[in-house]
């Protein structure tokens, strides 16, 4: 007898209406026969009101935390009833087993928490415990919706706004960063003013109040919300976003030339791909061999040479401080103005550009905040992506980059789930 007690220990049965009645050990399982005690009751799982019959009894196999390279596996006579709050009988409530998976809730429990810690993927789980992959994406699913259920969104004074593809096809994703805590408190789909819309709903208008400066991509949808919901924020161009586009803008000022049939470089298709890539990085980032497909666009494309060297004279903004922001200002406009005398029509819009976010550009300088922070995000994102080899559930996909670039990461242990 005092035996029985230490294996309904072993397995979490003290305290229930079942216990073991024989333990069989095999080379690779261990198999626990449970069934109920005598003098049984059964309890119905909707109201929890105990019953002194059943309806019928069937055998069931439950999988149970492993022990060491041994499965463990539970056969289980469970019971129906019928009880006055349904009107069809009612598999009998199993405090041992889990809602929704023919697992015990322990492991359960044990799957959950090895999912919080952000080391094991749903795939390294699954096959951790040979579990299908359906049923630990279903556990981490509904873990991530408890987790996101019992947090609050907290209110920052500096937010960094950005969009992340979630797959081809122009699905995006609005990823909403504190830049001080470098976490991501807000994921919302699309990127329409309404994905942005969203997140300053959920703050209210005391936490909109708070928020002080906003660090984002020139989206105009985004624009729209912040003048509406957050009209006093200083708004921050992305620096990284305005490289970009000057990058493109010299890659466009090639292709113009190469349609004029006046880039002579190109001739050989191989130094043409080498050019394209020259043009898009520092003078300084350059390897000899780039430097050198470099020193032969100086000799055969002066006009192209040159506006690669006014793209490298415009990096010089970023090295001004808060204290010479007037200086700045005359370097922006200095800039402008030369990059005015050039031919290229795209050259000439990325003027346009300047000239409509020259504000929010040199706010730059000012507030030294960039969307550093949400660019390092957006490779975390990129590596869950990977990771998962895509996701079809956007709103499963949204919850993984809260817990593993976010807010919901901080909780290392699983909250319950009764």
């Amino acid at each position: 007898m005092a035996d029985k007690r230490i294996l309904n220990k072993l397995v979490d049965l003290q305290g229930t209406n079942f216990e073991i009645l024989d333990v069989e050990v095999n080379k690779d399982e261990i198999v626990w026969k449970i069934s109920h005690r005598n003098k049984a009751y059964y309890i119905c799982p909707n109201c929890h009101k105990k019953h002194k019959y059943a309806y019928d009894k069937a055998w069931i196999i439950i999988k149970d935390i492993p022990l060491g390279k041994k499965k463990m596996i539970w056969h289980v006579n469970r019971a129906r009833i019928i009880c006055k709050c349904h009107y069809r009988p009612l598999v009998e409530f199993l405090p041992f087993r889990s809602i929704h998976h023919r697992l015990t809730q322990r492991l359960v429990n044990l799957i959950e928490e090895l999912l919080c810690t952000k080391m094991f993927t749903v795939a390294d789980v699954a096959r951790l415990f040979e579990i299908d992959y359906g049923i630990v994406y279903k556990i981490d699913h509904e873990l991530l919706w408890r987790l996101i259920d019992s947090i609050n969104i907290p209110h920052p004074e500096n937010i960094s706004v950005d969009e992340k593809s979630f797959r081809k096809g122009h699905k995006y994703v609005t990823v909403v960063t504190d830049i001080d805590s470098k976490k991501v408190i807000w994921v919302s789909e699309g990127r329409r003013k309404e994905s942005l819309d969203e997140f300053f709903k959920i703050i209210g208008p005391e936490g909109c109040k708070k928020i002080k400066t906003v660090a984002k991509d020139l989206h105009e949808p985004y624009a729209l919300s912040i003048n509406e919901y957050i009209p006093h924020a200083k708004i921050i161009a992305d620096k990284f976003h305005v490289i970009k586009k000057l990058n493109e803008t010299l890659n466009e000022c090639r292709k113009e030339l190469e349609r004029q049939s006046d880039l002579n470089v190109t001739r050989s298709k191989k130094r043409s791909e080498q050019l394209q890539w020259v043009l898009r990085y520092k003078n300084k980032k350059l390897h000899p061999g780039q430097l050198e497909t470099l020193n032969v666009l100086q000799k055969v494309n002066e006009r192209l040479y040159k506006a690669y060297l006014l793209k490298e004279y415009f990096y010089n903004i970023f090295d001004f401080k808060p204290s010479e922001i007037n200086e700045a200002k005359d370097f922006l406009l200095l800039w402008i103005k030369k990059a005015k005398k050039y031919g290229f029509i795209a050259l000439q819009e990325f003027v346009k550009f300047l000239e409509r976010h020259f504000r929010i550009i040199l706010n730059i300088i000012l507030f030294q905040r960039t969307t550093a922070v949400s660019e390092g995000i957006n490779r975390k994102i990129s590596v869950i992506k990977c990771m998962a080899y895509g996701y079809r559930n956007i709103q499963y996909f949204m919850l993984k980059i809260m817990q593993r670039c976010g807010i919901l990461g901080d909780r290392d242990v699983p909250i319950s789930n009764a």
